[in-house]
């Protein structure tokens, strides 16, 4: 009689991977749509408590609710029309980034974007939106 143990054990480790990737991608939808929208309330439903924050020129670690004002203001002043992520991977810490450019009404925008997983959940970590080099 064959031990099935190690069967199972693959296939366990398999379904949690999956799920974890799963769970990834749906954040980093929400945060897409969220962006393209101008939802600043949403977007900030995802970061970490402290966030490593740069809009424009200016960058520094902010709370969760003053990270939402500054970025409330960046979408007023720059209301999104469409976000295309061109690039994505893993940072040496095991961090998932994403690039891309926002479009909006007033000029392209180069986003950066950073997924940790806190306990079960994954959680923006850092978010740099900066004007656009045409870089893409």
């Amino acid at each position: 009689m064959r031990n099935p143990m190690p069967k199972l054990l693959l296939f366990l480790t398999i379904m949690l991977f999956s799920i974890g990737i799963q769970a990834q991608d749906e954040v980093k939808n929400k945060v897409v749509q969220a962006m393209k929208t101008g939802n600043s309330k949403e977007l900030a439903e995802h970061f970490i408590p402290n966030l490593d924050l740069t809009v424009k020129e200016a960058s520094d670690v902010y709370s969760k609710a003053q990270a939402e004002q500054i970025i409330r203001k960046f979408f007023n002043d720059n209301p999104p029309t469409d976000l295309v992520i061109e690039h994505t991977g893993v940072s040496k810490l095991g961090d998932k980034y994403f690039i891309g450019i926002l479009r909006t009404s007033n000029g392209q925008f180069r986003v950066t974007f950073f997924l940790k997983k806190t306990d079960t959940v994954f959680q923006v970590k850092q978010l740099r939106i900066e004007t656009s080099k045409n870089d893409f």
